[in-house]
């Protein structure tokens, strides 16, 4: 089956371990990457509400999903829930799908609205029995999950039925799971477009409280979470570095279950330290 990995501007400039892990689990799962060539924001910071001009980009990448004839996979929260919107007008609101022909036209592109949209963690949701006889490995890690709040929400858009579904994924990894009161809270990271003192906070909140539920590595799915969570540390714990805990994607822990050693799938992004153990991801530096 052909699919396109979309992976996000924060994920394509930040984070290239997370599509690069994606892309080799997709490939073991029987998926034929299709490569997009010049695909563009999706328009997550042009605010909707401030400007309707942001469907215009989503609908941009969707034209040419279509025209090479494939679905996507998206790696981000913000991703997810603007494509999958864009696809929601096409199926009811003839006016506004009539306005982005308009503007599509000018490129010589135009979108039916037939692509099929789904963040990773529905693809391997999906695929939970194939994941689980893949797997190679056990990591030995206490993982505190954190959920992409956008791929969740809201329930009308994203069409997800179980809210725990990324945890799923990483029950069938065999993986050591930590409950934490915050698991489906945001990350925060939304916040920091216009307040970054309350984006820090959450973030604070969240990492605080894994830390003290037993875990001693977060697992995200979302360039945002990843931004926050992981490159924002520094700020969050500027007065007790002490509390640091390595994040990682979704993708580089499937990716080193199913036997990769590759340093560039399975290292955490954070240079805070993961005990090692025989079982832990060979790029963890500990």
């Amino acid at each position: 089956m052909k699919i396109a990995i979309y992976p996000g501007c924060m994920v394509l400039a930040r984070f290239q371990e997370y599509e690069l892990a994606s892309r080799k689990v997709l490939e073991q799962l029987g998926y034929e990457i299709v490569e997009l060539g010049e695909f563009c924001c999706c328009g997550a910071s042009l605010l909707p509400g401030v400007t309707d001009n942001w469907v215009n980009l989503t609908a941009y990448t969707l034209a040419l999903a279509e025209k090479a004839g494939t679905d996507i996979v998206t790696l981000c929260g913000n991703c997810t829930n603007n494509f999958k919107r864009v696809n929601s007008y096409f199926e009811g609101d003839h006016k506004v799908r009539d306005e982005i022909n308009s503007t599509l036209g000018k490129l010589d592109l135009v979108y039916g609205g037939s692509v099929k949209v789904n963040h990773l963690i529905e693809v391997l949701y999906g695929k939970r029995e194939q994941v689980a006889g893949l797997v190679k490995r056990k990591i030995d890690a206490r993982v505190a999950v954190s959920h992409p709040c956008q791929v969740l929400r809201p329930k009308g858009i994203t069409g997800i039925e179980d809210p725990n579904a990324f945890r799923r994924i990483l029950e069938v990894l065999r993986l050591d799971i930590i409950d934490y009161p915050e698991e489906h809270e945001c990350c925060g990271a939304t916040a920091l477009l216009f307040n970054e003192e309350m984006g820090i906070r959450q973030g604070r909140s969240k990492l605080e409280s894994c830390k003290a539920h037993g875990a001693n590595l977060v697992a995200a799915a979302c360039g945002n979470c990843l931004f926050l969570l992981d490159r924002l540390q520094n700020k969050i714990f500027k007065e007790n570095k002490e509390l640091k805990i390595p994040v990682t994607a979704l993708s580089q822990l499937v990716a080193f279950s199913f036997g990769f050693d590759d340093k560039s799938l399975s290292k955490p992004f954070t240079g805070s330290k993961v005990p090692r153990s025989t079982g832990s991801p060979t790029g963890f530096r500990g």
